[in-house]
């Protein structure tokens, strides 16, 4: 999960003990070998059931006609070729380094090996998905790419991963509101893995990642629910606001040690699972910190270990998560036709050294303003004035960004997708959450179709 240093993990931790480790492990000061940098995707899907005159309905993940089932006949038929890994939760591992693996409610998560160039994650990305659709839909089910299940409560989708994290975590967010249902079982992204970089460039770039996050989040927004653009993100502003969002030092400090301000992010976050009982997980206390259970123990769970701040930071899902690298978490689930324009965005601001520099200066006054930003990028995207005008500057440097990236680490097509996108939503000020609620009023099919998960992969000749 987390590369760690060596240590007693059944040992006490300390709260200065506690800060150097968080800060070695998410934030590791080595020098990056890679130019411009490497490159991982996290697409999720829902897999759909149509059904004549009535709305479409979720594949459950296992049982008759399931996500699962559907996996399993095609690995079985050869239409896929995967390993059942062992494990309370089901995964399958691809034999190109990735993995299959399943949100609470059934939705289908690709994780890729990590790429040298995004040209590779794309193809690759592009190739499952391609797999997937065509099994699924010889089964009946059609499989879409959105930010949210537009047709299906949380009451008409259980909780379906029954392994002891999953009902601690749903029972922990349950304890602090309705979001956590939502986020667990109706919502879809695609996360975007990048290098760090090397020292000084590293900083840059977690500041920027920060910066950009209500930029990302309102331009690629495809979660029209609820008088937002995005209810995806909203639903992960009121889940539990001392494990998401940013680093309060960042925020106060701006460009600083990453390291630093992350490990604070993680001691003040409450306690979500104690690694305790006879099934391996107990929900933990919201307003129990877990520099609170360094300093002052608990009654029933004695002292906090290495072992459970190793666990903890597992829990943590800030819009820019450090884990080695940065994972980029705030972007909706958006159509296989758009993917590529969420990859130029990040890797050409990021990776390019100019229009990183460019980006900070731009973004950098607005930094006290960040949590107001985010949150009026969910409501309302870029029908906003003040990010829509903030958005198309930085969407120029972006795609000036990519273009000076080598010539091949994109695919032939992929900075022009981008430029359409931008055109397409940056210029007009609509985020694609408009467009998906249009094709929303005109049925279901139209939005599906929208929606859809999977491309021609581009030729990259």
């Amino acid at each position: 999960m987390f590369p760690m240093p060596e240590s007693d993990l059944s040992e006490p931790v300390g709260l200065d003990q506690a800060r150097a480790r968080v800060a070695a492990t998410a934030f590791p000061r080595r020098a990056s070998h890679f130019s411009p940098g490497q490159v991982g995707l996290e697409p999720e899907i829902f897999a759909f059931r149509t059904k004549v005159g009535g709305p479409p309905s979720r594949l459950p993940l296992a049982g008759p006609g399931s996500v699962l089932e559907t996996i399993d006949e095609m690995v079985s038929g050869g239409e896929l070729e995967a390993r059942l890994e062992p494990g309370a939760a089901p995964a399958y591992a691809l034999p190109n380094g990735g993995r299959l693996t399943f949100e609470p409610a059934g939705q289908i998560e690709h994780s890729t090996a990590i790429f040298p160039t995004a040209a590779t994650a794309l193809d690759d990305v592009e190739a499952t998905a391609h797999l997937l659709e065509d099994g699924f839909s010889k089964r009946g089910a059609r499989l879409a790419s959105l930010g949210i299940d537009l047709w299906n409560s949380v009451d008409d989708v259980p909780q379906q991963l029954q392994a002891a994290r999953y009902k601690s975590m749903a029972a922990y967010f349950a304890a602090r509101g309705p979001h956590g249902a939502v986020m667990m079982r109706n919502t879809g992204s695609v996360q975007v893995n990048l290098d760090l970089g090397p020292p000084g460039i590293d900083a840059e770039r977690w500041l920027l990642a920060n910066l950009l996050s209500p930029i990302a989040t309102a331009s690629f927004a495809c979660s029209p629910l609820e008088g937002a653009v995005s209810r995806r993100a909203q639903a992960w502003q009121g889940l539990d606001p001392t494990r998401t969002g940013f680093p309060a030092r960042l925020v106060a400090e701006g460009l600083g040690d990453p390291g630093a301000q992350y490990a604070d992010f993680a001691l003040d976050a409450d306690v979500m699972l104690f690694r305790r009982g006879p099934d391996g997980g107990l929900p933990g206390e919201p307003g129990l910190r877990f520099r609170d259970w360094i300093e002052n123990g608990h009654s029933e769970h004695g002292s906090a270990t290495v072992a459970d701040l190793d666990y903890h930071q597992s829990t943590l899902f800030p819009e820019v998560r450090l884990r080695g690298f940065f994972e980029l978490r705030c972007i909706d689930g958006v159509p296989a036709h758009w993917r590529p324009a969420v990859v130029v965005f990040w890797t050409g601001l990021l990776y390019d050294d100019d229009a990183r520099r460019e980006a900070l200066a731009l973004l950098e006054p607005a930094r006290g303003e960040l949590y107001e930003f985010w949150s009026r990028s969910a409501r309302d995207g870029l029908g906003d004035p003040e990010i829509l005008a903030l958005a198309r500057r930085i969407w120029a440097l972006a795609l000036e960004g990519a273009d000076r990236l080598p010539g091949d680490f994109f695919r032939s097509g992929d900075i022009g997708r981008a430029a359409d996108f931008r055109e397409r939503f940056v210029v007009t000020g609509r985020s694609p959450a408009v467009e998906l609620a249009e094709a929303l009023e005109a049925g279901a099919d139209d939005a599906l179709n929208w929606g859809l998960a999977t491309e021609v992969v581009v030729d990259r000749e």
